[in-house]
């Protein structure tokens, strides 16, 4: 019996292997919100209106940062092709000033060459090649909301299915596990919430600044949002709080490179690496009882092993390895 329900498994994970990775991501995500969810259904008496209040908390907020990126990337790129020479004078400017502090960089002709390639690249098979991609890209979003919402919806109800189908042979052990897998993800996720917010909050208040000073309108009016943004994407190591911080760096460097390099410095090594590296696997150690440099393995060698899946694999793998210990101790 139970080599017949271990070789199911198997079958099933190599025909869904392909959208495995949005629909973790779902899975997690909806594990996460499930007290939010919770909160939602005692307002209005109905699981199917929170679960769709709460996937909307999420799908807003990057609806209205892709409208708001995308009108000022077209204000800024009309801007540059009604007087480029603004532009490349800004740009020699700017590697005037780093040549002062000693850092010999040519913009201009990194530009120029990336320009060339471009233009060198794109065929029919390439733009073939683009579109397939987007609307992979696409599947997997949709996937990933309409996933997160069937399991907001009925998260429990599928966890009392899976229970009921486990053999009784190793029934006893697997509700061991999944009681100690619950408790190590959930140390992990606060971890991870606790580290997005707070870098949710330095992002937000960063912005604000630099907005302030280099006079930058858009970053003092929607610092709030961009730091509630960074917050959410934080939560997604697939994507991350580069998803934010690129797009604004690419809009400035059309008009201020100065701020654009300050905003990359920030990102990379306080929105990336210091969350990544420092922050996650000090918190997460204080809630799951896991050492840091077991979590800190975790995020990398996941990756590296399994690709862009390794995001959330490593991580999974590891607090069930831990689960198990925990069981057999």
């Amino acid at each position: 019996m139970i080599i017949l329900f271990v070789i199911i498994v198997l079958l099933n994970f190599l025909i869904f292997y392909r959208i495995f990775t949005p629909v973790i991501y779902a899975l997690l995500i909806s594990y996460l919100l499930l007290p939010l969810n919770d909160f939602f259904e005692k307002i209005f008496k109905s699981r199917n209106v929170a679960s769709i209040v709460t996937l909307l908390i999420i799908v807003i907020p990057f609806v209205v940062l892709i409208v708001i990126m995308l009108n000022i990337l077209v204000n800024e790129t009309v801007k540059f092709l009604e007087n480029p020479d603004v532009f490349l004078g800004k740009i020699s400017d700017f590697e005037e000033y780093l040549k002062n502090l000693g850092i010999g960089i040519s913009f201009s002709s990194q530009i120029t060459n990336v320009i060339e390639k471009i233009e060198s690249s794109i065929d029919i098979e390439t733009a073939f090649d683009f579109l397939k991609d987007v609307s992979y890209a696409i599947l997997n979003l949709l996937l990933f909301i309409f996933s997160t919402f069937y399991f907001l919806r009925d998260g429990r109800d599928l966890k009392k299915a899976s229970d009921t189908i486990i053999p009784v042979e190793i029934k006893k052990v697997y509700l061991k596990l999944t009681k100690e897998l619950g408790k190590t993800l959930q140390g992990l996720f606060y971890g991870y919430v606790l580290t997005a917010g707070i870098i949710g909050i330095l992002a937000g208040v960063t912005f604000y600044v630099l907005g302030v000073y280099f006079n930058v309108s858009y970053l003092v009016s929607y610092s709030v949002l961009l730091g509630f943004l960074i917050f959410l994407f934080s939560l997604l190591p697939i994507l991350g709080s580069p998803m934010i911080y690129v797009p604004i760096v690419i809009v400035e460097l059309f008009s201020n490179p100065v701020l654009a390099l300050i905003i990359l410095v920030f990102g990379i090594i306080v929105l990336t690496y210091f969350p990544a590296f420092v922050l996650t696997p000090y918190i997460s150690e204080k809630k799951s009882k896991i050492h840091p440099l077991i979590i800190l393995f975790s995020f990398i060698a996941g990756p590296i092993a399994f690709g862009i899946s390794g995001f959330v694999l490593g991580p999974l793998f590891l607090c069930s390895l831990v689960a198990l210990y925990k069981v057999k101790k």
